[in-house]
């Protein structure tokens, strides 16, 4: 398997699995973010509720859980570059490679997609006190 399919299904499960993000996944590595720490704020929190959603709602006990995790799934799986928020979009802003998190997310679900989930938060650490 290569490098970048394990390094993210690694990172993917630190996300399904934890509640914070190392600050190096979060700032850019040369030092300018406090220009975009908001811009990229915005980005995490679309890409972070995304990947909650799909995770949440991959039970798809209720009608509304599998209208849910269909949204979820579609963008996941669409290869949009038009649209900033697009999931490739924002896999290529945080350096992980789309079709490596889309593998690990179809791991995950087999594994533990038919077990209930509680909700989980993605928050970079410098994000905590303002929730």
């Amino acid at each position: 398997m290569p490098q970048q399919y394990w390094q993210a299904e690694s990172v993917l499960q630190d996300l399904l699995g934890a509640d914070s993000v190392l600050p190096e996944q979060f700032y850019r590595p040369d030092g300018d973010t406090a220009r975009l720490s908001g811009e990229r704020a915005l980005m995490w929190a679309v890409f972070a509720d995304g990947l909650e959603t799909y995770r949440r709602n991959a039970p798809q006990a209720t009608r509304q859980q599998r209208a849910n995790f269909s949204e979820a799934e579609s963008w996941i799986r669409a290869n949009d570059w038009s649209w900033v928020f697009s999931f490739v979009n924002l896999c290529e802003m945080f350096g992980f490679e789309p079709a490596a998190v889309r593998l690990a997310l179809r791991r995950w679900r087999l594994q533990y997609g038919s077990e209930p989930a509680r909700r989980q938060r993605f928050r970079p650490v410098g994000l905590r006190a303002a929730a």
